[in-house]
């Protein structure tokens, strides 16, 4: 019994030794043919693609140089509007300052005005008391006795 089973590996591993050298001698054909063929460098379509991808981006960067200059120039035209405004805030800050100004003056001046007003109203209380006391001749003796008794009355406070 065991030289049977000897036997069966013994026929499996013929059956395999003929596949490899099967396999050899396939592989040894393609390398013969390998060796016969021969490669040719030819770089004609590879410098026709690089033209042509050399034509295309110079299109473009035509194209965005044009881009470019377009924005540029709109740029250049957008900035008039920033500098008529500036002039438009320095006009508004300049009136602002003249009349501040103007008011400040107009301020430091009060205390001139309320001396007029002052002596403006003390001469038409004058002249009107005046007139009072030329129709009402008693009430003007009245009124010289009572300065005279608040001028003898020391003043208590």
């Amino acid at each position: 019994m065991g030289y049977k089973k000897l036997d069966e590996v013994m026929e499996l591993l013929t059956d395999e030794l003929d596949g490899f050298n099967r396999a050899i001698d396939k592989l040894e054909q393609l390398t013969q043919n390998v060796d016969n063929i021969k490669i040719q460098t030819d770089t004609t379509q590879i410098e026709f693609m690089l033209r042509e991808h050399l034509m295309l981006e110079k299109t473009k960067n035509t194209g965005h140089r044009e881009d470019v200059q377009s924005i540029r120039e709109q740029v250049s035209r957008a900035r008039l509007v920033p500098k008529v405004q500036l002039w438009f805030s320095y006009a508004v800050w300049m009136i602002s300052s003249v009349i501040i100004c103007y008011l400040a003056f107009k301020v430091s001046q009060i205390d001139n005005i309320q001396e007029k007003a002052f002596t403006t109203g003390e001469q038409h209380v004058i002249t009107s008391l005046r007139g009072y006391f030329d129709q009402n001749p008693e009430h003007f003796k009245s009124y010289q006795k009572w300065v005279k008794e608040k001028d003898s009355v020391p003043n208590q406070k």
